[in-house]
């Protein structure tokens, strides 16, 4: 059966991202939780490890290295991006307001070698975003009442709805707003949109 670890996970209860936050900091991986404010340019930093980046809201974040090199990262409202890691630079956002972001900083090695395999999702419910040697970046979409078929979840998984929605995993149901954060562990079920909405949800499966 698929567990939910819920107090590590729900530590965040949804967007806005203000202030930011960590909730979750394993041996897996790093979330932090942050609104982007716009016009801000921030300090020179650098990010030592890869990352899977998801937007809550539209915009550019222009990223300028010391050497003049400009590099700007457009997103769309739900966009899910790759980030290898990155020497020193600063970032600067363009957007409307303040842009919602979950960054997940990978703690495994960027040229690891998986050992588990990962079945293929169910393809009427299942987009797949990203897929390399670390992650598979899934996007869930179920209208009401729809269920996914019954699958081996054979990896430890980050889930991030996009919509308010009640959704049920192997049974167990639970509330969901837009931006949580739930930290799932390995398991078999499937899932059940049991609210009166569409939903869509972003899972990161963390590779081994």
């Amino acid at each position: 059966m698929l567990t939910l670890l819920a107090l590590a996970a729900a530590a965040h209860m949804g967007i806005p991202y203000d202030p930011p936050t960590t909730p979750i900091d394993n041996a897996v991986a790093r979330v932090a939780l942050s609104a982007g404010a716009p016009g801000v340019l921030t300090k020179p930093h650098v990010h030592l490890t890869s990352r899977v980046m998801i937007y809550f809201q539209a915009g550019t974040n222009t990223i300028r290295y010391p050497d003049g090199k400009v590099a700007p990262e457009h997103f769309r409202p739900g966009e899910v991006q790759w980030n290898d890691a990155m020497g020193t630079h600063t970032a600067e956002i363009t957007a409307a307001g303040p842009v919602d972001i979950v960054h997940v900083e990978l703690k495994s090695p960027p040229g690891m070698v998986p050992t588990v395999k990962t079945p293929a999702p169910d393809p009427d419910h299942f987009k797949v975003e990203l897929d390399n040697n670390q992650v598979r970046v899934l996007r869930l979409n179920l209208a009401k009442g729809e269920k996914t078929r019954s699958y081996d979840a054979r990896l430890e998984r980050l889930l991030v709805p996009l919509t308010q929605a009640r959704l049920k995993m192997a049974g167990a149901a639970m509330q969901l707003k837009p931006g949580e954060v739930r930290w799932l562990t390995p398991g078999t079920g499937g899932d059940e949109n049991a609210g009166d909405t569409p939903l869509e949800a972003i899972l990161v499966e963390f590779k081994k």
